[in-house]
């Protein structure tokens, strides 16, 4: 109702929403078993005042699309598709997903890959979950956001709670195209280049061949000084 009295509705959607997994990750509650069981003539075994919350849960939707170009939609096939480790101890990982190594993004379908979904017991948890997840992810074949998801973490506002739903257009006028590297993402670089020249020289190779992809994965990296490594 506006100041006149006038009155408006919205679109009532009958359905699970795309963000159901927040609400069964903090309440415990399976919607989508309730949902059939209701369908099934069941009526629900709990009342409101025993929904308790717990934690915090985020959720990102991983697209095939590009941020540099206005989210426009990326089709093609999955050449790779590495999906971030879901049982890690005092990790808390959810993939809702449809598509494995290999599938089609079609350009009938909504473009998107996964549900990302993580768990702590409070915001800034999940949100590192969620920053360690995004660096787990791998996706080749179609250009994606999961760099875009990053640099909204990085991001002091979102960081903080403080920010609209006029948060793109205030900091990504111009679309995403990257952030700039710092000194603790070049040590990170020259730590991966390190590794990568030790693999090959355990295997008597001097040189890389293009034809060869690697994935190098190194732990608790963020947990210990970028000055704590040298390289020579």
């Amino acid at each position: 109702m506006d100041a006149n009295k006038d009155f408006y509705f919205l679109e009532m959607n009958t359905r699970l929403q795309v963000e159901h997994p927040i609400t069964e990750e903090i309440t415990g509650i399976d919607l989508v078993e309730q949902q059939l069981l209701i369908a099934a003539g069941h009526k629900l075994n709990f009342k409101q005042e025993d929904v308790k919350i717990h934690g915090h849960s985020m959720e990102y939707r991983v697209y095939a699309e590009d941020p540099s170009r206005k989210f426009l939609p990326s089709i093609g096939f999955l050449k790779k598709y590495q999906e971030p480790v879901i049982d890690a101890p005092g990790k808390r990982v959810r993939i809702d997903t449809g598509v494995e190594e290999g599938s089609e993004i079609s350009m009938y379908y909504d473009p998107m890959i996964s549900k990302l979904v993580t768990w702590g017991k409070d915001r800034q948890e999940s949100m590192d979950i969620l920053d360690r997840a995004f660096d787990e992810y791998v996706v080749r074949g179609v250009t994606h956001n999961l760099g875009f998801g990053k640099s909204i973490l990085a991001n002091e506002a979102y960081a903080t709670g403080n920010y609209s739903t006029a948060f793109i257009p205030t900091y990504y006028p111009e679309g995403f195209t990257g952030d700039e590297l710092n000194d603790n993402d070049h040590n990170l670089l020259s730590i991966v280049g390190h590794q990568i020249k030790n693999h090959f020289s355990s295997r008597g190779k001097a040189e890389y061949e293009p034809s060869e992809t690697f994935y190098v994965t190194i732990e608790k990296l963020r947990d210990v000084e970028a000055l704590d490594y040298k390289i020579t």
